[in-house]
């Protein structure tokens, strides 16, 4: 057994039987067991009820499994076209099939397990031949060259799993949580998105797969501490000096790998959009839209960028964010290639599942201010908080998976709960309070 096996102390299990499309999780009622909200019970049953809902593919049963709806509306899914350009590429390389499978309406094929698990086992486990610092990112990332050609972003642990983020801590001074790029993959795939890049833990050698491969810039940043251990503090904008240097133990570390993403611009298309809600990254200043709950209505609807399906697409980043409580979100990327009708990437988790008390209720500022929801992301949302399946539950069935297992603590995993009966109440507000036609607030635009 070499020291990777010993250090991966538990085998990858196959997301196709350790995930939340097996019937094994527990009956737990759902998130309103425990945080149950009165005026969103109250929304549900409206919601039941409508004609426009009964006998359709969203219609929810309290007995079924959640499983079961995400199958349903999974069927539905509207099959796009893939990147030309990668087409008649040749190779069997997991993260090529992986590449040349990304699709209009979703980042990897939801149904195709069994390509799912060998790139994460892939990601996992095959040697590093070349390592290099990612300047593209702010703190300590490290583009990893596989022996099969492939490429992984990978994030070192930098936090403990039970160290929280300080309230008095700004969230551009967050360092980042491998933790929280494995689980915000994991969610996004339970929630029914596909849209972030797959990711699984991986434990490194420092001296074997940095300083052995790694390029000048990184290796020269790798020493020895005072107890014999093996560091390196690498080359960026934040946290990258001996004081944050990242050590081993002795020279074994564990992180993140997430899958390498090709390029999302073609023939110069701009693959980057300006988060309409993003933060100033200033302690002093404020945007438009943290002083203005018009903004939606003034400064988003209306504009050309966010015609067809993108606003609400931004809404389902929206939710997501709060889930994570991801304040970082200044930028959003997608492949050009498809033009506008596709997806909005969902990725660079870093910065979430910091603190477990605090729900940042800034991030449903989109879905506050607009007034929006997709109807799919909706029903899910209701049949997670009524159950028999909470999302605590599936997300931790799905993160068992990891070879890095336990992911997140349970303090973290219970404020998903809390925060499922959140956001259908800023849903419910919309309508009883602020007067909104149904259809207005919920949308059913055939995106699933």
């Amino acid at each position: 057994m070499d020291e990777r096996e010993m250090f991966t102390h538990r085998h990858i299990l196959d997301h196709n039987q350790m995930n939340l499309e097996s019937p094994n999780v527990k009956n737990n009622r759902g998130s309103r067991s425990k945080h149950s909200v009165l005026e969103v019970d109250r929304f549900i049953k409206e919601y039941t009820e409508r004609a426009d809902i009964i006998n359709s593919i969203y219609q929810l049963n309290e007995r079924e499994h959640y499983h079961v709806i995400l199958s349903r509306l999974k069927e539905r899914r509207k099959e796009g076209k893939r990147m030309a350009e990668y087409l008649n590429i040749e190779g069997n390389e997991t993260w090529l099939l992986f590449q040349r499978d990304i699709n209009q309406f979703y980042l990897y094929n939801p149904t195709d397990h069994q390509l799912l698990n060998e790139l994460l086992k892939d990601l996992n486990s095959r040697p590093v031949v070349k390592a290099e610092i990612n300047r593209r990112s702010s703190q300590l990332v490290l583009i990893l060259t596989l022996d099969d050609g492939g490429k992984g972003v990978f994030k070192p642990m930098r936090l403990a799993r039970e160290v929280e983020t300080s309230d008095d801590l700004y969230y551009f001074s967050e360092m980042e949580r491998h933790t929280s790029e494995i689980a915000a993959f994991h969610l996004d795939k339970v929630l029914g998105f596909y849209r972030a890049p797959p990711t699984i833990g991986r434990i490194l050698n420092i001296t074997r797969d940095i300083e052995q491969v790694g390029e000048d810039t990184l290796t020269k940043t790798v020493y020895r501490s005072p107890v014999g251990n093996v560091c390196f503090y690498g080359n960026c904008k934040n946290f990258c000096d001996p004081a944050f240097a990242v050590c081993g133990q002795p020279d074994m570390i564990q992180g993140s790998i997430s899958a390498f993403l090709p390029s999302r611009s073609f023939h110069s298309a701009s693959a980057i959009l300006h988060h309409p809600w993003s933060r100033s990254y200033n302690m002093k200043l404020k945007q438009s839209w943290e002083t203005n709950e018009e903004y939606c209505e003034t400064s988003v609807k209306g504009q050309s960028e966010f015609k067809g399906r993108r606003l609400l697409d931004f809404m389902d980043t929206s939710v997501f964010d709060f889930l994570i409580g991801n304040m970082d979100r200044h930028n959003v990327e997608f492949f050009s290639q498809f033009g506008a009708d596709t997806f909005l990437l969902h990725y660079d988790h870093g910065r979430g599942f910091g603190k477990s008390q605090y729900d940042c209720m800034s991030c449903l500022a989109p879905v506050r201010q607009c007034c929006l929801i997709r109807l799919s992301t909706l029903a899910k949302l209701i049949k997670l908080y009524i159950g028999p399946d909470s999302l605590r539950h599936v997300l931790q069935e799905s993160l068992k998976a990891d070879p890095l297992a336990p992911i997140l603590r349970e303090r973290h995993l219970d404020a998903l709960d809390r925060r499922v009966g959140l956001i259908i109440k800023v849903i419910s507000d919309c309508i009883t309070r602020k007067r909104k036609l149904w259809q207005e607030v919920i949308v059913n635009d055939g995106v699933i």
